[in-house]
């Protein structure tokens, strides 16, 4: 939903928003299935979505996102911009308690930021965020220990300057943690504690079985009215269908084979809680490592043999909706014009004779990669390429870590795979995905673009950003630097005497407000 950025990072910002309190007593854990064991559990390297899913329940940042998709005030109460728009003045909410029982102040943030810089800390998601900052490069770098950009005003006050402006910077999701931590718990504390902010700290993991985290009582919102939130590791959709339905889930994520079950019951479709989810599902294709795909015909035949309405019949049971860009419909800067991606055989083999290539003769053989929840997707690429365009390619299945790693170093020449929104506006996508320098760059880069990216984060009207979105959106679709796939409606379901559960777009909302009936 789109986001009033004159009013939100103005001088005024936004009110005040109080989450809602705890229930009259304290109930059981609360449990809920993720797909496979986070490839971390801490704020610094987080990185992958089953992560965020955990961590999103421990740690917060200066805004958060509401059952509705919209940007609340968190753990900052408003700011203002610098002058010159070169950075923001936060005021930070009073008697926030980390899982420590410290309070949360302006040091913390400056601590946050520079642990998130600091070199072989190895960063995740959070970090580029603030490549921006004033002496984010002496830091990265190793030549300054502090972040000169970051200065603490009084407990409750920081200032944060720029190079150069960077208007959404209040609403992206860097998670800020305490800064006492490491002095108490070592190096590693992240494997023994938490130390953030949010409803539910850490407790145990016990690694392919589940993640347990505690009510945090001192929770600024008000403590949660559960014990506490066990994500259950269970892999297979068909297993966590028939826990729920034995009562051994509270809540279940509906991954994409179940849909058709769910859909297909009424009873469990009358449980199901939906939304269009903010997720770009997308085809990469690495010119870099794989020689035909730095033809633009090439890409553009591969496009064109996938039909993304058979996907959305077959693999989703309907409950998914077409992409032909790379932001999604509910995301500030959707773009709804966008020509519409033809599924054409003909076409597609006549492209790829075209580039050299008659009925793929000459192509060099390929893996698709991917990991095993994702197969049958996969196959049914390889099986339309090898089909129309008489493509070599094979289905290859990759450990879920390792294939991360493997497509966010640029070391995977044909996957597919999505790519949820950190914050409500499509410069994520944009900027995370197809921008030159990003770390997560998935193989398409364009100078053109990458200047278009810059002038819109530069750019506070909402209007004047989206068309700049539209420009680059539309630069990189015509250049077919990728295949977009269907977004699927992000599902789930909740048993009886379970309230308080929400979703949007960007995910289950943490579940501070959740309550079990006895």
């Amino acid at each position: 939903m789109p986001i009033d950025l004159k009013k939100a990072l103005g001088a005024t910002a936004l009110a005040t928003a109080i989450l809602a309190g705890a229930g009259s007593a304290m109930a059981a854990d609360l449990r809920v299935n993720i797909a496979a064991d986070p490839s971390m559990i801490d704020p610094i390297t987080y990185s992958e979505l089953i992560a965020g899913q955990v961590i999103s329940n421990m740690y917060e940042s200066f805004t958060a996102i509401d059952a509705d998709g919209q940007v609340i005030p968190a753990l900052a109460e408003s700011w203002e911009p610098l002058e010159g728009n070169l950075g923001f003045r936060f005021k930070l909410r009073e008697g926030v308690k980390f899982h420590s029982g410290r309070e949360f102040t302006a040091e913390d943030v400056k601590f946050s930021f520079e642990e998130l810089l600091r070199p072989g800390n190895k960063a995740g998601l959070n970090a580029p965020y603030l490549d921006v900052v004033v002496g984010a490069d002496a830091m990265k770098d190793g030549s300054a220990d502090t972040l000169s950009g970051v200065t603490v005003v009084d407990d409750y006050t920081v200032e944060v300057a720029f190079t150069r402006p960077d208007v959404l910077f209040p609403i992206y999701p860097i998670y800020l943690f305490d800064s006492g931590i490491v002095e108490e718990a070592g190096p590693e504390w992240y494997n023994k504690v938490s130390a953030g902010t949010g409803a539910f700290k850490f407790e145990n993991w016990s690694r392919g079985q589940k993640v347990e985290l505690a009510a945090h009582a001192d929770y600024w919102g008000g403590a949660p009215a559960t014990d506490g939130v066990e994500f259950v590791v269970i892999p297979s959709p068909e297993t966590a269908m028939a826990m729920f339905e034995t009562g051994d889930l509270d809540v279940m994520v509906v991954d994409g084979p179940s849909m058709r079950r769910v859909l297909g019951n009424p009873e469990l479709k009358e449980r199901a809680i939906t939304a269009a989810r903010a997720q770009v599902r997308y085809l990469a294709m690495n010119s870099d490592l794989y020689e035909p795909f730095k033809d633009k015909r090439v890409r553009e035949a591969v496009c064109r043999s996938l039909d993304q309405d058979a996907m959305i019949a077959g693999l989703y049971s309907g409950a998914a909706k077409p992409l032909y860009g790379q932001v999604t419909e509910g995301v500030a800067g959707y773009n709804p014009d966008l020509p519409k991606i033809e599924y054409d055989p003909e076409k597609a083999k006549a492209l790829l004779a075209e580039a050299g290539y008659p009925n793929g003769d000459g192509l060099p053989p390929i893996k698709l990669s991917t990991t095993e929840p994702n197969k049958n997707q996969h196959l049914y690429f390889a099986s339309q390429l090898q089909e129309i365009l008489n493509m070599p390619v094979d289905v290859e299945l990759v450990e879920r870590g390792t294939h991360l790693k493997s497509i966010n170093s640029g070391q995977t020449p044909f996957f597919a795979w999505g790519w949820s929104a950190g914050y409500p506006d499509g410069l994520y996508f944009l900027s995370q995905l197809w921008y030159s320098d990003s770390p997560y760059n998935r193989g398409w880069k364009n100078a053109e673009f990458d200047a278009l990216i810059d002038k819109a984060s530069m750019t506070a009207d909402n209007k004047e950003r989206y068309a700049i979105y539209h420009e680059a959106e539309g630069m990189l679709m015509d250049d077919w630097g990728t295949c977009p796939l269907p977004v699927s409606t992000l599902m789930a379901t909740v048993r009886d005497g379970v309230s308080g559960v929400a979703i949007q777009p960007f995910g289950l909302v943490p579940f501070a407000d959740v309550t079990i009936a006895e």
